[in-house]
């Protein structure tokens, strides 16, 4: 019994493979005895599926209990491509036979692809490529929804009035053509999506090479084997730019925050001063006192008051009375003479907002420290939080301390699928979507102290990009905006972990993710962080909302990549076996060598190596290749030159001077590959970003169902 197996190189990508990455491998055919094969295919697939139950309803529309949903699956294959390694190409070419006979034998056949960098779902052809079957429901599957059960009826009755008949009485009549709705794309041109899984069959996004045996006769099974690849997408913009680095292509830093408002009421400072009047002296004597208000003299009385009255009504008529110690009247004298020593203290709102802070755009990604920093923001002016009233700017009045208590970060994954019904005359769209929270971090701290009277002023205030959700009342016109930031140390355990998904939006799966981060605030110490009445009388909450936080991958562009996307086509391989001539599998290794050479990035010329351009010779070679000779500047690449360029003083003659200028113009970088340079990311950090990503095991079970 023959059996094929397909099998990956992962040696140089640790199993996960990205963007403009080479795929190679190799395809191993065991015959035990001889076969008849039409071709061995291989192909490079990628799959978007998604899956919803669909309510069965009445003709008054409610809720049929006694009949089962209906399950509707939508397929994309969002990467397409084919390679034939059996017969070989220069076979083909040559031989009419459309059948080939392999004798008993292990045969071994390579293969490689170029991974793009989009989506190729909406340029599927051919029938077999987009047409499938549902094995649990029994629907047909199209690449752009499901076909339902008036789909050839409202089919029929469209070719009709194409041809200007319609259906009615005994006979045929002519009816007025009407044109088709116009049909809705329901695909979407982007970055090819990453490996989805961990969620059934409700949404995932599978990656696999399937080679195929194609058997000669119809009534003997084709030979399949699969070999999934999990497949992590660079980090890119929409110009398919560096996203972390598109700060070079700006005018200005940016940020991004949420930002919301927590008022502590009626707080009084702990250290009020008080001011102590000082013995009277040669020139307050001479200073007059204020007089007393004549409606709040003491009435005169008729009768001489004795010693004793004097003593316990206080002042008599002839003692002068103080502008300060004037009080309204009280029915007892003695709170009247406590008030008049106490010194009056007003109670003060302390304001303040809890802010969370990221570079625009706002990103995160897995198994990082925090890419976002936490603040307090205050636009009241430090001194209000400090003695400065009393000459000591630099000690606290107690009023403006916030402890924090508590903080929590948490992660929403929400996974949006849509699935169509198609009847021949429209698309019916149905919507799903699956969410599930994961706790970050939970910190709790015991009275962590912060004062606003160590705030300072935000010199990035100007360029920040406001959240929809965050408080701008902090932000008085032509005001400054003061800060407190609080220091990484008392969150960085807040890492996402390394199987979480980068966000991303394909033709029938969307995946976003929003940030919640909870801070809990006293304005007073807790003594005892067991009792919880106390923590929930003096702790209040402040939750910040970050809608849309993109999850990164965290794989950045290398020289390999680059060079890997230069590369117009990928060579065919054929390994040993081909021309039905058997060998061992186990002498058989993936080539070492390509018959094409890739394009190498561009060179970068040194200070010291300047001059080396006026001094270069240019010769097309024997196979058609430029060769370049730097006078003095290192070995000769490809042949040797010829003598025909300029020697010694950089002078070159006519013959050759446009070919040298087009030369220099060609290996001197671009302002764009200067920059492009400095973003490609270290290859020991790309390969840990790599290997970081696994899937759930369901993502290795037959990637077709």
């Amino acid at each position: 019994m023959s059996d094929v197996k397909v099998e990956i190189d992962r040696s140089y990508t640790d199993g996960t493979f990205t963007n403009h990455d080479i795929i190679r491998g190799k395809v191993t055919l065991v015959v035990t005895k001889a076969i008849t094969l039409n071709w061995i295919q291989v192909k490079l697939e990628g799959i978007s599926s998604s899956q919803l139950n669909i309510p069965r309803q009445q003709s008054n529309g409610k809720r049929d209990k006694d009949r089962k949903d209906k399950i509707i699956r939508d397929q994309h294959k969002v990467l397409y491509d084919t390679q034939i390694v059996f017969p070989p190409d220069n076979v083909r070419q040559v031989s009419q036979a459309k059948d080939f006979t392999l004798a008993p034998g292990n045969y071994s056949y390579s293969f490689e692809f170029k991974i793009p960098l989009n989506n190729s779902c909406a340029k599927m052809g051919g029938i077999t490529n987009k047409v499938s079957l549902n094995l649990k429901s029994f629907d047909v599957m199209i690449n752009n929804g499901n076909f339902n059960t008036t789909f050839v009826k409202n089919k029929a009755h469209q070719l009709a009035s194409e041809h200007g008949y319609a259906g009615g009485g005994n006979g045929k009549r002519k009816a007025s053509f009407t044109p088709p709705p116009p049909k809705q794309s329901y695909h979407t041109t982007s970055q090819l999506p990453p490996s989805l899984s961990g969620i059934g069959e409700f949404a995932n996004v599978k990656y696999f090479i399937k080679v195929t045996c194609k058997r000669s006769s119809f009534l003997k099974t084709n030979l399949r084997a699969y070999d999934p690849f999990i497949f992590l997408p660079l980090d890119l913009d929409v110009q398919n730019r560096p996203l972390l680095d598109n700060q070079q292509f700006e005018l200005e830093y940016k940020e991004a925050f949420v930002r919301k408002e927590l008022i502590f009421r009626n707080r009084i400072p702990e250290i009020v001063g008080v001011k102590v009047m000082s013995s009277p002296t040669k020139s307050s004597e001479k200073k007059a006192l204020p007089a007393v208000p004549q409606a709040q003299r003491p009435p005169p009385s008729s009768k001489k008051q004795g010693f004793m009255s004097r003593l316990f009504s206080g002042a008599s008529d002839n003692t002068p009375i103080s502008s300060s110690n004037v009080t309204p009247t009280y029915p007892k004298r003695v709170e009247q003479k406590k008030r008049s020593n106490v010194p009056e203290i007003k109670s003060k709102d302390v304001p303040f907002s809890f802010e969370i802070r990221f570079r625009y755009p706002a990103f995160l990604i897995p198994t990082k420290p925090p890419s976002f920093k936490l603040y307090l923001i205050s636009n009241l002016n430090p001194s209000r939080y400090t003695l400065a009233e009393y000459g000591r700017p630099d000690e606290s009045n107690g009023l403006g301390i916030i402890y924090l208590q508590k903080l929590t970060v948490k992660l929403t994954s929400i996974t949006l699928v849509s699935v169509v019904e198609n009847d021949g005359a429209s698309n019916e769209y149905h919507l799903g979507q699956h969410e599930e929270v994961m706790t970050v971090c939970n910190n709790t701290y015991q009275n962590l102290k912060f004062d606003l009277m160590h705030s300072r002023v935000n010199p990035n205030a100007s360029n920040s990009t406001t959240s929809p959700q965050s408080s701008a009342s902090l932000h008085s016109p032509g005001g400054s905006v003061y800060e407190i930031e609080i220091p990484r140390k008392y969150f960085d355990n807040c890492i996402l972990p390394d199987h979480l998904s980068p966000s991303f939006k394909t033709c029938n799966i969307t995946r976003k993710y929003i940030l919640s981060v909870v801070g809990g605030f006293s304005c007073e110490q807790i003594h005892d962080f067991r009792n919880k009445q106390e923590c929930g009388k003096k702790i209040k909450y402040v939750d910040l909302q970050c809608d849309n936080i993109k999850v990164l991958s965290g794989l950045n562009m290398t020289s390999t990549l680059q060079s890997n996307a230069s590369r117009s086509s990928i060579p065919l391989h054929n390994g040993g076996g081909s021309g039905g001539v058997p060998h061992s599998s186990s002498t058989s290794k993936l080539p070492t060598t390509h018959t094409s050479t890739p394009t190498p990035p561009p060179t970068f010329p040194s200070k010291n190596s300047e001059r080396s351009y006026s001094h270069s010779s240019v010769t097309p070679s024997s196979n058609g290749h430029t060769n370049y000779n730097s006078v003095g500047d290192g070995p000769v690449q490809g042949s040797s030159s010829s003598s025909s360029g300029a020697a010694g003083g950089g002078v070159s003659n006519d013959s050759n001077g446009g070919a040298l200028a087009a030369a220099t113009a060609a290996m001197l970088p671009t302002y764009e590959d200067v920059v492009l340079e400095s973003s490609y990311q270290d290859d020991s950090e790309h390969q840990r970003a790599r290997r970081r990503y696994h899937q759930h095991e369901q993502y290795y079970s037959n990637p077709e169902q």
